[in-house]
């Protein structure tokens, strides 16, 4: 039984890891909250700068069921005013949990 509870742990985290299209999107709300702008906010600077994105958008992006472009990563990390590694340090965990052959 042990066993059985350990793999199905296992396959539920894997499955939650490859339907996420993105590994920026937590990073990308935590920003967000801490300059104090909205996900309308958000949407209406990076629209400004040329990307195509709505608040429900963001939202999607922020969960991670939406991907993100290497050009909207570079524009939400101008809007926000964080370096772009910032977006994508906690994926080296999401990564190290793949274990050996990433």
């Amino acid at each position: 039984m042990c066993f059985l509870r350990t793999l199905l742990r296992e396959v539920f985290f894997y499955y939650s890891l490859v339907r996420r299209k993105n590994i920026v999107g937590s990073r990308v709300r935590k920003a967000r909250k801490e300059s104090g702008i909205t996900q309308m906010e958000l949407a209406a600077r990076l629209q400004v700068l040329g990307i195509t994105i709505d608040r429900s958008g963001v939202a999607k992006l922020e969960s991670g069921r939406r991907p993100a472009s290497d050009i909207e990563v570079a524009a939400i990390a101008k809007v926000l005013k964080v370096p772009i590694p910032w977006l994508f340090e906690e994926s080296n965990d999401l990564l190290d949990s793949l274990g050996p052959g990433k």
